[in-house]
């Protein structure tokens, strides 16, 4: 959820603060990174002794990172809702100041807040405020209902794959010499379900 809030307010992103080289990571490589895939580099190659991975094992190891990272806090979540009666906006706020404010300064992928402007603050602490939400409704909604809708992950894996196939070359090949009934290209089918 906090990656659609970034993509649907990416027009008011305040603009990121031009720290000085020495406030930044220490290592060169990192330059060009994420914090994400910093993180993910330096599991692989400090704490697992691989050798250098490439940009995109990096950015998909980066992303496992953003969201384990992401679960282990909405588990910390599930435990807290069931001991106390915490607020998904407060949860939100907490995981924005320990991660943002704490963790990244603490391991050299950020500086310390002072140093970034009050518009990069409350951007950051509204995206957490939606992790926050988000957490609290799918928290709520496997707590009330159980797994199933777990249940639907496959249905709704097959109707992406079956989109995705949809718009490789052969599908277009096939369209094209057999063109789909008018119904289905007009979307009729739609609008005689709507109506009935």
């Amino acid at each position: 959820m906090q990656s659609l809030f970034f993509m649907a307010t990416q027009r008011w992103m305040p603009k990121p603060t031009r720290l000085p080289p020495e406030l930044g990571k220490p290592e060169p490589e990192a330059r060009d990174e994420s914090n994400l895939e910093t993180v993910a580099r330096r599991t692989t190659e400090g704490l697992m002794q691989r050798g250098p991975i490439d940009a995109g094992t990096k950015a998909a190891a980066g992303s496992i990172v953003h969201y384990a990272f992401g679960a282990a806090w909405g588990g910390l979540y599930g435990l807290a809702r069931e001991t106390a009666n915490v607020s998904p906006l407060g949860f939100g706020a907490l995981v924005w100041m320990a991660s943002d404010n704490l963790l990244l300064p603490t391991f050299r992928l950020a500086a310390w807040p002072a140093r970034y402007s009050l518009k990069e603050h409350h951007y950051a602490l509204q995206a957490h405020f939606v992790y926050g939400l988000s957490t609290a409704a799918a928290y709520a909604v496997l707590r009330d209902l159980g797994p199933l809708p777990l249940g639907a992950v496959p249905a709704m894996v097959g109707l992406q794959a079956w989109a995705w196939l949809l718009r490789t070359p052969p599908a277009r090949l096939l369209r094209k010499a057999r063109p789909w009934p008018r119904w289905v290209s007009q979307g009729t089918l739609m609008q005689k379900a709507a109506l009935a």
